[in-house]
């Protein structure tokens, strides 16, 4: 089985880090963006098996990023990981296209099997 490939983005530093560690030491790739807009012309070049997305960001916030990755067509699982903690927003994020929103911090055992349980779910 070839590597799985995971893009994350968020513009929290230290949260990059630390998602990043969690990812490597389980196998996978990892490709990091800060902001949406970055994320946004490296995205079909990385071709990811999933992406990881923080939702508030400057310059683009994340669900803008997730509904313009959508209207390219792409249909890899994209995963918001949010402090926000609002159903509201939670709601705008699968609307935008998401497929899971996750809340932080979460216990990096269980982000890791949401992830795992998703692709295993959309095996192409």
């Amino acid at each position: 089985m070839s590597q799985r490939k995971i893009l994350i983005i968020d513009d929290d530093m230290t949260a990059l880090d630390i998602v990043d560690f969690l990812f490597e030491d389980k196998g996978y790739e990892v490709v990091r963006r800060a902001d949406g807009i970055s994320a946004l012309e490296c995205v079909e070049e990385v071709n990811p098996d999933v992406i990881l997305i923080d939702l508030m960001m400057p310059k683009m916030n994340g669900q803008e990023c997730v509904r313009q990755i959508r209207s390219k067509g792409l249909s890899f699982p994209i995963v918001a990981f949010t402090a926000l903690d609002d159903p509201e927003v939670h709601q705008e994020a699968l609307d935008a296209g998401c497929n899971l929103v996750l809340t932080k911090p979460c216990k990096p055992a269980i982000l890791v099997e949401h992830i795992e349980k998703l692709l295993a779910t959309n095996v192409n």
